[in-house]
């Protein structure tokens, strides 16, 4: 449930872009997102969860870490093994939209290297992610932690 909690948070905040700013007609997002699957609940959940994030936040004058997002991370030739391109890209995205930090990029990373099978894609980077954000690390228990079945096609022999 978490990880599409996740997707409407993505879709809103494509929305807010797309509309400078605003959420236009509320009540028609509502029923477009019900038109694709979603329940009532997991879209009221989406909604407070967003609004809670901005609210939240507060303004700094000076701090010793920026807290906004002001680079852009490049993995390394190993991560870049580890990941889709449309992985990264999602998680690229989330940042640039500030739902994500530097710190939970990290983690979003780090626990993609231990917990899932490589390379990473885009449905396990939204679960990962989900857990990250939501605080909820038993998502985790129906991904192998291990690659059982690895690609050779990267050995040098």
């Amino acid at each position: 449930m978490r990880n599409r909690i996740l997707e409407i948070v993505v879709y809103l905040m494509d929305h807010i872009q797309e509309h400078r700013g605003q959420i236009i007609d509320i009540e028609d997002l509502s029923a477009h997102l019900k038109s694709m699957g979603y329940t009532e609940n997991e879209i009221s959940s989406a909604y407070s969860w967003l609004v809670d994030r901005f609210e939240s936040t507060s303004e700094n004058f000076y701090t010793d870490f920026p807290q906004v997002h002001c680079s852009t991370r490049i993995l390394t030739d190993y991560e870049r093994y580890q990941y889709s391109p449309e992985a990264y890209g999602f998680l690229l995205k989330l940042q640039s939209q500030s739902l994500i930090d530097d710190q939970q990029f990290e983690t979003v990373l780090e626990r993609g290297a231990i917990f899932s099978p490589k390379p990473v894609n885009e449905e396990q980077i939204k679960l990962i992610v989900s857990s990250v954000v939501f605080n909820d690390m038993h998502e985790f228990e129906g991904i192998p932690q291990y690659d059982l079945n690895p690609d050779n096609t990267h050995n040098i022999n």
